[in-house]
Parts: structure tokens; sequence; C-alpha cells
């Protein structure tokens, strides 16, 4: 009986629905429209249409153009060295994640931008997923439902639909509730850092320690390096950056983490600025991936904005500012006065890494800072488990207190789901408010949640249920 009322409800919603937003627009029927090209989008998109096994129609839209790369932050922002689960053993926290991983032909961290976007293209057209490019949306909300989405030259009528962008462009205009920045501890104009995520060619792993290795070799150097940490610091912040200061990288086949801050803290002095935390530039500890055999991809260069600078940032397409610009041709003269990078180059990236900007807050299973600490969602409810740390690379200016540790919890679809019927979103830090959303924003547990997402959407589909209404007791085992 409850069935039959639901089906009947989306019978009449439908028509029920208003004049359209723009009548000489022609109007296209799809059973799952996701808009947005992150990760996330790819996974849910491609999950959705092998769900429907040819049985539906399922389009993935976004705004750039058809030569830009597909990914999002894994190709054009850049983000090579891909953050894996901490759990001891690094296991995927899902099955479809391996499954793109080993597409892109990632041997264990770093991604090819250009095989990413090969990998994913092939994944989506598998499933059966049509890319529409260059398009952007605006929703017509009637109550709890997205009736049509309007595009540049049509409108867009969706049984289900997923807002992967970053910024949650589709639920904001939705109406859904969010914050700006770190709006929900009180700090709306505190975000984190971005990043200009650049490339190093020619340059390899070994080639990169070895610069590192000088730095140590020098006792005078690395005297008054220290001394500057601990001059240009408060006490907490300073033995933070010298923490391992002596603890040269290591080489994992292909990539290699940072653990002392010597390189960066050399560069600062070489340039005259302040190596501070919370500084507006700072050249970090690195995550850094060979994405080629003498080319590599470091993440490590932030400049603390604030948010108004964010917004501006983005709406300019997330282009890299003269200032990085800038920063990144002293940082190519820089390396060049060491023998092994004479001859390396300094690639800017096609976007800047934005790690995180809005947080929307109106889903049906909010996980803020003390679920994830108590385990996170119900045993009942949990699509997987992850494992990281609440991650504020760079800082959070203005916030006094020292973050939770890492910890293990249960993530599921709720944090995704809202209260409009036919609208998901997993784009920037949904569900994961304040503080939460350091560690609600990697890529990992977004993309796992993303394939789940699409997996719902194909069965609310079928079944002609709304999506916020379906069963969240997905198997975990058995999680795509």
């Amino acid at each position: 009986m409850t069935f039959v009322v639901v089906t009947l409800s989306l019978l009449q919603l439908r028509r029920l629905a208003p004049q359209p937003i723009n009548p000489e627009l022609p109007i296209t029927e799809v059973d799952v429209l996701v808009y947005g090209d992150e990760p996330a989008g790819v996974a849910a998109a491609i999950q959705a249409g092998r769900g429907l096994q040819g049985n539906g129609r399922v389009v993935l839209v976004r705004p750039q153009p058809e030569w830009a790369w597909v990914g999002g932050v894994w190709t054009r922002g850049g983000l090579a060295y891909l953050d894996r689960n901490q759990m001891q053993g690094h296991p995927p926290s899902c099955g479809f994640y391996q499954e793109l991983l080993n597409s892109s032909q990632v041997q264990r961290i770093a991604a090819n931008p250009g095989a990413m976007d090969w990998g994913m293209r092939q994944l989506l057209q598998e499933a059966g997923v049509k890319l529409i490019h260059q398009t952007r949306l605006t929703p017509q909300v009637q109550g709890n439902w997205v009736q049509r989405l309007r595009g540049n030259s049509r409108q867009w009528q969706a049984g289900v639909i997923i807002d992967a962008t970053p910024e949650g462009d589709v639920a904001r205009a939705a109406g859904l509730g969010y914050e700006k920045g770190f709006a929900g501890v009180g700090l709306p104009q505190a975000t984190l850092a971005v990043s200009p995520v650049f490339e190093l060619a020619p340059l390899t792993l070994n080639q990169l320690a070895a610069i590192e290795g000088r730095i140590f070799s020098n006792p005078v150097l690395m005297q008054e390096l220290r001394a500057m940490i601990t001059r240009q610091n408060s006490p907490v912040n300073a033995a933070a950056l010298l923490r391992r200061f002596e603890v040269p990288m290591e080489i994992q086949g292909d990539y290699t983490d940072m653990y002392s801050t010597a390189l960066g803290a050399a560069y600062h002095r070489h340039r005259g600025i302040p190596f501070r935390l919370g500084g507006e530039m700072l050249l970090d500890r690195g995550n850094v991936a060979a994405i080629a055999p003498d080319r590599l991809s470091f993440n490590g260069l932030l400049f603390q904005l604030p948010t108004r600078q964010v917004e501006r940032l983005i709406q300019n397409h997330r282009q890299p500012t003269a200032k990085m610009h800038q920063e990144l041709q002293h940082l190519q003269i820089w390396l060049r006065q060491f023998p092994e990078a004479a001859q390396v180059e300094v690639f800017p990236p096609l976007e800047i890494y934005v790690r995180h900007f809005i947080s929307i807050t109106e889903v049906l299973q909010p996980l803020d800072v003390g679920q994830i600490m108590t385990g996170g969602v119900p045993h009942a409810e949990a699509i997987g488990e992850f494992r990281y740390a609440f991650d504020a690379r760079g800082g959070i200016p203005g916030w006094p207190h020292p973050l939770p540790p890492t910890v293990t919890f249960r993530y599921g679809v709720g944090s995704s789901l809202t209260r409009i019927g036919n609208l998901a979103v997993i784009g920037g830090a949904s569900g994961f408010p304040g503080l939460a959303a350091t560690v609600g924003r990697i890529e990992e547990r977004k993309v796992c949640t993303g394939a789940s997402l699409g997996v719902l959407a194909a069965q609310a589909v079928q079944t002609q249920q709304p999506l916020n209404q379906m069963p969240r007791r997905l198997p975990w085992r058995g999680s795509p």
C-alpha cells in the first residue's frame, strides 16, 4: 500500500509541473542526471548507468568544454598524489575506488592526469553514460522536488539529480542550507588553504631527495632554519614544524612523503618570507607523485586566503592568480641552483585546488565531529569505514584549539541525501558541518559515497520512489 501511494505522488508531482522556465527551450527527459565531473560525480554516473543496465538514460553534465580533462581536482586540479584510507594496510574504502585506480593505471598513489581522464571516459562510455559538455544548469523547484533544470539550449527533467559540483551549485540554487568557510564554528571568513599543485620536469624522486639531502648536509644552514622557525612561530606551531625535522623523505615506488620542513624553510629563507603556519604563503611538506619517469606532481604550496578571495578565485574558473604564477617562477629559479634541477621547469596547474569553501548542511544525516568521533553512522546504514585525520593543512586562521586525532568512522549516503526528494549532493564537504569538513572533504570517501549514490539512484528509478525515501541499508561488504 505504501509503495502505491508513493508512486502516485510521483505521478501527481509530474502532472503538477509548472510551466517551463523558458517555454521555447526543448525538454529532455532522463532517469539520472549528474551535474559536475569531479571524481565522485563520475563514480555516481557510472554506477547509476550500470545499475539501470541499459534500461534507462543517465547523463553527466559539466560546464567544461569537451576538450577539457574529465575528473576535476584529479586532472585539471593536478592532484596526482591520491590520498588513501589510512586504515592498516591502506585498503580501498570500496571496490569501485580500486576499479577507478586500475582503469587509470595507478600503481600505488600517482595518477597521471591524462590516464585518469582516459580511464574515466572509458568507464562512462561502457556504462552507457552520455557526457554533456559546456552546460550550466539552474534548477526550478516546486515544493520538495526539482521539476526541471535549465541549461544553455534545453531543459532537463530527471527522476534523480546528483549535484557533484565542488561548491554544490544546484543544491544552493535549489534553496538548501549551506555555510561558507567555517561559519559553523564562528569563522565564516576562514577556510582551508588553496594550492596550485604544480609539476616539475625534468626531475625524478631520487633527484628531489638529493636536493633535500644537500640541505640536511649543511649543519650551519639547518641550525639557521631551526632558529628561523622558532623565531617566527608560536611554541606550539614551531614544535609542529620542527617535528621530524631531520627525517629524510622516503621514496615508495611512484610517490614520496616529505617528513621534514627543511626544504620549504630553505626556500622561504631564500625568498626572505616568514616560514609561518597560517601565513599567507607556505611551502609545506610535500606529497609528491611521479606521474612520469622524470615528471613530478608536488602538492604542498599553500596560500591562505579569506573566503571572499577564495570565492573570487572560484568565480574566475579557479585560474592561478598573478601572485601564484610569480611564486612558481621564484621557486623555479631557486631549484635551478641545485645541480640535480639545473634544467627543471615548474608548470602551473590548469585549476587551483580549493580544499574547502562551501558545506551543504541541509542533509538528512549530517556527520559532525562528535558523531565521527563516536564511530559515525549506525552499522545498519554504513556503506564503508574510513580512517583519516581531521586534515586542516596550513591551519585554520582564528581557530585556537588543536583538531581531534585521526579517527576511524563509518559513513553512509545520508550525508548526501536532502529534503528535496530527487536531489542528492556530494559537492564540497556536503553533510560534514563545521570542523568535520576537514575529514569529510577527502576524495576517496567522496568517490565511494558517489558510487553508492549511483546504485541508490538506479534503484530509485526502477522502483519509482523518491531518492530520499529509499532504504539506506546498502550491504556493507558488497558496497560498490
